[in-house]
């Protein structure tokens, strides 16, 4: 009877066990937000990280560094940036090419140069997003049309230089055979050889014609976010993916990013899901759904979720900073 008992209370003893860690597990999370960082919400435009491990964030307020310590500002106040209003942030063997409202700017070590309409052949001051092809040439999605900067800037597709209905470009991508992707508000545009095309709901079976994020995988194929859905665009194949055939709560595209476990990542106004090619997942990273305004995926396979009200990083093997001293020279030349 004694042996009976005892194994009936290792029985509950293990449900209460497991049943405890179930519900103490949590998911492996950082948050960042305005009690704990500089970095206000609702403004988040682009994320990257450099070769030091070094993440870069900017925004409507300035531009924002993280060390895995420390967050550092820029703004106007302290630094040379012509305004606060940051677009895009990327970064090209060791140079910072930053898009503003205001211009370009590009920093190599410790120094920086400004263009701008008045002092260059920029169409728009209005640098939205910034790509390296394969001969190095870098190409800038502006307000009005796409330049090409290699040792001089270049207007290559606009209204004014190839009749276009729309040059105000949102979204750029380069692909593996060195194919530029730029999407509008009005449809997707490619380039190659002088040669351009436009995809739209006319003469295409994109889902709409407002294309707000363009990535391209280890096989070429194009992912197309718009307003309504994703788009993959496979040997002039097409195939569209909406809340209908996934498990996608919204057809709102904000941001994608494709990871290094050939996996895409997919962020809308109602979180974020990943798509292996075979299998869509939801992760529930927080309890409340916040409208995601960009991806990103560092080294360590973290993914950087900026939402509306903060930064969330995630990683379901655990979270690793990389931890980096901020060079101030080669931040940005500060005042």
């Amino acid at each position: 009877m004694k042996q009976k008992v005892d194994k009936f209370f290792y029985l509950l003893f293990g449900i209460i066990f497991l049943t405890g860690s179930a519900v103490c597990a949590q998911i492996p999370t950082t948050n960042f937000n305005k009690k704990n960082t500089p970095v206000s919400p609702r403004c988040f435009t682009s994320i990257t990280s450099d070769s030091k491990g070094l993440i870069w964030v900017g925004t409507l307020e300035g531009l924002f560094c993280y060390n895995g310590l420390e967050w550092r500002e820029k703004n106007t106040k302290n630094s040379y940036l012509p305004t606060n209003k940051v677009l895009c942030v990327e970064i090209i063997e060791n140079k910072k090419y930053i898009g503003t409202t205001n211009g370009l700017i590009v920093v190599h070590d410790g120094s920086w140069r400004l263009y701008n309409t008045k002092n260059s052949r920029l169409p728009s001051n209005k640098i939205r997003k910034i790509k390296q092809d394969k001969n190095k040439n870098i190409w800038i999605a502006t307000s009005k049309g796409l330049v090409s900067f290699n040792k001089d800037l270049e207007t290559v597709l606009s209204k004014k230089t190839n009749g276009i209905i729309d040059d105000n470009f949102v979204s750029l991508c380069i692909d593996k055979e060195n194919t530029i992707w730029a999407g509008t508000n009005n449809g997707l545009y490619s380039y190659k050889n002088k040669i351009w095309r436009v995809y739209n709901k006319n003469n295409s079976p994109i889902p709409d014609d407002h294309v707000w994020e363009i990535v391209v995988d280890n096989e070429n194929n194009k992912w197309i976010g718009t307003k309504k859905g994703i788009a993959k665009l496979e040997d002039n194949e097409w195939k569209v993916f909406n809340k209908k055939n996934t498990p996608i709560k919204t057809n709102i595209i904000t941001s994608m990013v494709y990871d290094n476990y050939d996996r895409l990542w997919i962020g809308t106004q109602k979180g974020v899901c990943s798509y292996d090619g075979e299998e869509w997942t939801k992760h529930k990273i927080e309890k409340k759904k916040n409208r995601v305004q960009k991806l990103f995926i560092d080294n360590y396979d973290n993914k950087w979720i900026c939402t509306q009200s903060n930064i969330i990083v995630y990683n379901l093997e655990g979270i690793e900073f990389k931890k980096s001293k901020i060079d101030e020279n080669k931040f940005i030349v500060s005042r």
